[in-house]
C-alpha cells in the first residue's frame, strides 16, 4: 500500500526537529485489483493519522461507504484500526435498569474480509511470506478468492506493481539518485499528475480486452472501471477542467 519516497532531505541527514517535515515519506493508495485503478491516495509519514486518512477517502469514493468484499494489505498494524474505525458497526448498549455507569458505545468488526501479507526479511532479502487473516472467516475469504477474476490467493502483487509502474511515470521517486523531492508542495503536485495520467491516459497491457483474430480493444484503469470510455490523451488530461467549466 505504500511506495516510499524523501524530499528535501534523507531521513539519516534529518534531525529531531527536522523528521516531521523532511526525509522518507510515504505514498499511502488503494488500488483496485482488477481494473488497476488507483482509487485513492495519501502522501505523507507512516502514521495512524495518515492511514485513516487513506481509509476515509477511499470509503467516500467507493461501494457508496460500504466496506469491499476483500481488502489486503501489508502487515502495517495501523489499517486493522483504520478499517474498523471507518466501516466497524457501533452498538450501543441497552439498559439494564439496574445501578451504576451504562456500558459504553463499541464498534464491531467491519462486515468484510481483510487479510495481511506478512514478509519476513534477513539481509535485506525476502526468506518467506506467511498471510493471516484479520476480519471476515476463512470460508467467506476462499469464496471471495475463488470469485475474483484477477487471484485466488491473498497477496500485494498488483500495488507492488502499480508502485514498479509509478516509479516509471516519476523519476522523484526513483531509488538511490539525486532525484527524490526537494520540496513537500510540489511532490504531491507531480504524484496526483502522474496518478491522473496513469488512471486516465495508461494504456494498460493486462487491461485489453481481445475483439477478434489479432485484434484488441486497449483500455486505461478507468475504462476498466467504467468511468470513461477512451483512453485520454495528454492534452484532454490537462484541459479537462477547462472544458467542464464551459
Amino acid at each position: 500500500m505504500r511506495n516510499g519516497v524523501s524530499w528535501e532531505k534523507k531521513e539519516k541527514a534529518c534531525t529531531d526537529e527536522e523528521t516531521e517535515d523532511h526525509g522518507d515519506q510515504w505514498d499511502h493508495v488503494v488500488i483496485d485489483a482488477e481494473s488497476k485503478a488507483v482509487i485513492s491516495m495519501v502522501c505523507g509519514k507512516r502514521t495512524k493519522e495518515n492511514t485513516e486518512e487513506l481509509i476515509q477517502d477511499f470509503a467516500s469514493r467507493a461501494n457508496n461507504g460500504k466496506p469491499p468484499g476483500l481488502f489486503t494489505t501489508d502487515d502495517y498494524s495501523c489499517y486493522k484500526d483504520a478499517l474498523l474505525h471507518v466501516y466497524g458497526k457501533w452498538v450501543i448498549p441497552e439498559r439494564t435498569g439496574k445501578p451504576g455507569r451504562p456500558r459504553e458505545p463499541f464498534q464491531t468488526e467491519p462486515d468484510m474480509q481483510y487479510a495481511a501479507v506478512e514478509k519476513k526479511r534477513e539481509c535485506g532479502q525476502v526468506v518467506s511470506i506467511d498471510t493471516k487473516q484479520v476480519y471476515g472467516t476463512k470460508d467467506a475469504l476462499e469464496t471471495a478468492l475463488e470469485s475474483s477474476s484477477v487471484s485466488n490467493t491473498v497477496n500485494t502483487a498488483f500495488v507492488e506493481r502499480q508502485n514498479g509502474t509509478d516509479r516509471h511515470l516519476n523519476p522523484r521517486k526513483a531509488r538511490k539518485t539525486l532525484e527524490f523531492s526537494k520540496d513537500c508542495e510540489y511532490h504531491v503536485f507531480h504524484n496526483w499528475l502522474c496518478l491522473t495520467y496513469y488512471n486516465f491516459c495508461w494504456d494498460h497491457q493486462s487491461l485489453r480486452v481481445r475483439i477478434g483474430d489479432r485484434e484488441y480493444k486497449h483500455r486505461s484503469p478507468m475504462m476498466a472501471l467504467g468511468v470513461t470510455k477512451h483512453i485520454w490523451s495528454v492534452e484532454e488530461m490537462v484541459i479537462y477542467q477547462t472544458i467542464a467549466d464551459h
